[in-house]
């Protein structure tokens, strides 16, 4: 999962972006999107801002994605055929404002200065199109727009449509998430949020990137407005240490052991309020247990099979629950009552799954955060945030 920032040079100064993207680099942002065509000045003047520009984000080793259209390409004396300017600018990729529909994105597409170019995923039928007519599906991308004015950002039915649209094309997608800091802008002076999804406006940016991260078909994350605060920073980090782990393969289980998920995963993190009564056996296995995985249904609940096996021999006693049913985000273990299966730990999916005694409650996802659920599919792997 790469992670960008957005800067724009007409508002702020050189001296602040660099410190911004410093900070960025710092919690492992890799990428810096950025508006050309908005800086004033001759041709020459453009170029050697965006040279000391690039420069700086290279010094903190990260990629520059230049917002670009045709006008701008033109005045600085390139062509679709011709980006030798943007490369001893230093530009790595060119996000192009719109598509032509036609021979000039595959020659964009197929530069030969290694520049990669970003179209923007609302144009699926002319990414396709490209691709049918030799575009190089390595040196392109797509990338959602981002909605400065309130209630203008997309729907989360609609973006997941595109993106299993591009992913089908094996077309990486990018989108945008949004800042809650008090007063941050977008390229216009407009301080209502900066993101792609609509009902990402106002909410943690830490839970922007969970809820991305449980799409499962996101390849990019970029802040759209500037400046994005240290703690959101810090926030971020967290979740993606928490999100991607390393599993070797566990060859004590001998003809299982390819059944255990194992290799570099990417877990969807969830949150826990925590009942108060969890013994210390059931927080290691809730919380250390690094592959939580979705069995193959989904009806009732996603149920981490692979902890029975590995806690079969610790005990697990039955705890009381005071309650008629359990409800969807709460999370329980199954005990010692339905013995064959102690150990697993099961989030709940219904409101309706009686208390039958075989399941101790370990405690349940913030109701804010309940949507995460929705794009838990079988085989997906999951985590618990301390």
């Amino acid at each position: 999962m790469l992670l960008g920032v957005s800067v724009y040079p007409e508002q702020v100064s050189m001296e602040e972006i660099d410190a911004y993207l410093a900070l960025a680099s710092k919690y492992g942002f890799k990428k810096v999107f950025t508006s050309m065509f908005s800086v004033e000045g001759t041709k020459e003047e453009v170029f050697a801002y965006f040279k000391k520009f690039c420069d700086i984000a290279h010094q903190y080793g990260m990629v520059v994605d230049g917002d670009c259209n045709t006008m701008f390409l033109h005045k600085m004396g390139a062509t679709e055929k011709n980006l030798a300017v943007f490369k001893e600018m230093g530009t790595d990729i060119i996000r192009m404002d719109m598509c032509y529909m036609d021979q000039r994105d595959v020659d964009l597409i197929n530069n030969e200065y290694g520049i990669r170019i970003e179209l923007s995923a609302a144009f699926v039928k002319a990414i396709d199109t490209a691709l049918k007519n030799g575009a190089n599906p390595n040196n392109f991308s797509a990338c959602h727009n981002f909605y400065p004015e309130r209630y203008t950002g997309a729907d989360l039915a609609s973006v997941m449509d595109v993106n299993e649209k591009l992913k089908a094309l094996n077309i990486p997608v990018g989108i945008f998430i949004s800042s809650n800091v008090e007063n941050t802008h977008g390229p216009w002076p407009v301080h209502d949020g900066l993101p792609t999804l609509e009902d990402h406006r106002w909410i943690d940016v830490e839970l922007q990137v969970r809820h991305l991260l449980s799409l499962g078909n996101v390849d990019e994350i970029m802040f759209g407005n500037a400046f994005a605060s240290e703690e959101e920073f810090k926030a971020i980090d967290q979740v993606m240490k928490a999100s991607h782990v390393h599993v070797p393969r566990n060859d004590a289980f001998k003809d299982f052991a390819d059944f255990f998920p194992h290799g570099d995963l990417e877990r969807v993190p969830f949150r826990v309020d925590l009942a108060s009564d969890v013994t210390d056996l059931e927080k290691e296995i809730l919380f250390d247990y690094p592959v939580h995985s979705a069995g193959e249904y989904t009806y009732y609940m996603l149920r981490s099979r692979f902890t029975r096996m590995i806690y079969k021999d610790k005990p697990i006693p039955p705890r009381a629950y005071d309650q008629p049913c359990f409800k969807r985000g709460d999370v329980v273990i199954v005990n010692d009552n339905l013995k064959h299966y102690a150990g697993e730990i099961q989030i709940v999916l219904r409101d309706d799954m009686k208390v039958d005694g075989q399941r101790n409650y370990l405690g349940s996802i913030p109701q804010k955060e309940l949507f995460l659920l929705d794009q838990m599919k079988s085989g997906r792997t999951f985590t618990f945030m301390k």
